[in-house]
C-alpha cells in the first residue's frame, strides 16, 4: 500500500506509532538541512532501533520509506518536503532527540510529542534581527574581500536592503524562490547607486558583498559531495537546483547594473583595504551573521567563530602558497577536522560550525561570475572562471571526505 503526503504541511498519519516517528522525522531532518545520505543513515538505524522493517531513499526534497512490523504489512510512504533552507538549532535539536531515543531508550510517544513541538517552535531569531544579520555579514565580507570603511558602510546598507527583501518573500512560501533574482537586482543597483554619490567606492566589492549571502555555495558543495559517495540522484538534482539559483542572482545583477548603468555614470574605483588587524573584527561579523542567518544558536558562537578563523586563515595561507585548487582542498581538510572533533565532544551536528564557517571559502562567489561573463558574451572567460569555481569544489569535497577519514563524522 502507498500512502503519498505532497504537502509539507501535510502530518503524517500512521496506526503506528514506530512508523510515524520515523517519518516525522525524517521530513523535520530534510526541513532543517540534512543530506540525502544522512537522513538514509539516521532514519535506517532509528528504524532498526524500533523494530521496523524496510528501507529509505531520499532525495533534496522528499524521500520515499516502505515500513513494517514484525508480521505485519508493509506500507510505502512518499513524503513531499520542500526546500526551506538551513535551521541549525532546530536541526541540533532534532539529532539529540534522536540520540534520547536510541541511547537513553525515551519511549516514542513522548519523542513524537517533543518533535512535534520542535516543529512548531517559530524561528530563533525574528524577522528584524535576520535584516541585522544580513547587514552586518555584508559589512565583514566588505572588509574580507579588500574593502576599506566606506565599503564597510556602504555594504551593510545594501546588505539590510537584500535582507528586508528576502525576509518579505519568506513570508510567502510561493515567492521564496524570487529571493536570489531580487537580491541581485538590489545588490547591483545599490552597489552602483551608492558607488556613485561615494566615488572612491569599489562598485565590485558593494555588490558582491551584498548578495554574497544569498550565493549557494554550500549547495553546490553538498552536491558534490553526494555525487562522490553514489547518490547520483540527490547530488545530481541539488546541482541544477544550486545552478538554478546562480542563474537567478547572475540575471538579476546584469538587470541591477543595466539599470544603475543607464541613471548613472559608471564610476570605477580601487578599494583602499582597511589593515590587517581589522580582518579578525570582520571574521567575527560574518561568524555572527551567518550564524543567525542559517537559525544557529547564540551558544555555539565561540565554536563558530573558532571555525571561522581557522577556515579563513588556512585558506588563505594554503592559497598563497599552493594556489586556490589545492589551498582550498587543504582549508576544507582542517575545518572538516575541528567540526567533526566538535560533533563528536558535544554529540552536536558538525553542520553547526560547517554551514556559517565554509561561507568564507566556498567558491560560489566565483561560480556566480563565471555566469556573469557568460550573460555579457565574455564566453571564454566565463567558462574560465565557471571551470576554476568546479576545481575549487571538487578539492574542497575532497578535503572533506579526508577530513572524514582522519577524524570520523559521528553517526547516529
Amino acid at each position: 500500500m502507498t500512502e503519498v503526503f505532497s504537502t509539507p504541511a501535510a502530518s503524517v498519519v500512521s496506526p503506528i506509532p514506530e512508523v510515524a516517528f520515523t517519518l516525522g522525522l525524517g521530513r523535520a531532518l530534510q526541513e532543517f538541512g540534512v543530506s540525502a545520505q544522512t537522513l538514509e543513515n539516521a532514519l535506517g538505524r532509528l528504524a532498526h532501533h524500533l523494530g521496523l522493517e524496510g528501507a529509505v531513499y531520499a532525495t533534496p526534497t522528499g524521500f520515499l520509506a516502505s515500513f513494517q512490523k514484525a508480521g505485519g504489512t508493509s506500507k510505502t510512504y512518499l513524503i513531499r518536503t520542500g526546500s526551506y533552507g538551513a535551521n541549525l538549532a532546530k536541526l541540533a535539536e532534532t539529532e539529540a532527540l534522536v540520540d534520547r531515543v536510541i541511547d537513553d531508550g525515551m519511549g516514542v510517544e513522548e519523542a513524537l510529542h517533543q518533535l512535534d513541538q520542535i516543529s512548531r517552535r517559530g524561528p530563533c531569531f525574528g524577522p528584524v534581527i535576520q535584516v541585522g544579520a544580513y547587514a552586518i555579514a555584508a559589512m565583514g565580507m566588505a572588509v574580507v574581500f579588500g574593502g576599506g570603511w566606506r565599503e564597510a558602510l556602504l555594504s551593510s546598507l545594501i546588505g539590510a536592503l537584500v535582507g528586508l527583501a528576502a525576509q518579505l518573500l519568506e513570508q510567502k512560501r510561493n515567492q521564496i524562490s524570487l529571493a536570489p533574482l531580487v537580491g541581485g537586482i538590489i545588490s547591483s543597483l545599490g552597489g552602483i547607486v551608492l558607488g556613485n554619490l561615494v566615488p572612491a567606492a569599489s562598485h565590485t566589492i558593494l555588490i558582491l558583498s551584498g548578495f554574497i549571502v544569498l550565493v549557494p555555495g554550500l549547495g553546490l558543495l553538498v552536491s558534490m559531495q553526494e555525487l562522490g559517495t553514489g547518490n547520483l540522484v540527490a547530488g545530481s538534482s541539488r546541482l541544477v537546483g544550486t545552478g538554478f539559483v546562480l542563474m537567478l542572482l547572475a540575471f538579476g545583477v546584469a538587470i541591477g547594473q543595466r539599470l544603475g548603468n543607464t541613471w548613472s555614470v559608471r564610476v570605477v574605483a580601487e578599494p583602499l583595504a582597511l589593515p590587517y588587524w581589522a580582518i579578525p573584527p570582520a571574521i567575527a561579523l560574518v561568524a555572527l551573521g551567518y550564524l543567525v542567518v542559517f537559525q544557529g544558536a547564540l551558544r555555539d558562537y565561540a565554536w563558530t567563530l573558532g571555525a571561522s578563523i581557522v577556515a579563513y586563515g588556512s585558506a588563505r595561507l594554503t592559497t598563497q602558497l599552493l594556489g586556490p585548487e589545492v589551498g582550498s582542498g587543504i582549508a576544507a581538510l582542517f575545518l572538516g577536522a575541528v567540526c567533526n572533533h566538535y560533533s563528536r565532544r558535544t554529540r552536536r551536528p558538525g553542520a553547526v560550525l560547517l554551514l556559517p564557517s565554509l561561507m568564507l571559502i566556498v567558491p560560489g562567489s566565483k561560480g556566480f561570475q563565471g555566469l556573469l561573463l557568460v550573460l555579457h558574451k565574455h564566453t571564454l572567460e566565463g567558462l574560465q572562471a565557471g571551470f576554476q569555481s568546479l576545481t575549487v569544489t571538487v578539492a574542497l569535497m575532497l578535503g572533506l571526505l579526508l577530513a572524514n577519514v582522519l577524524v570520523p563524522r559521528r553517526r547516529f
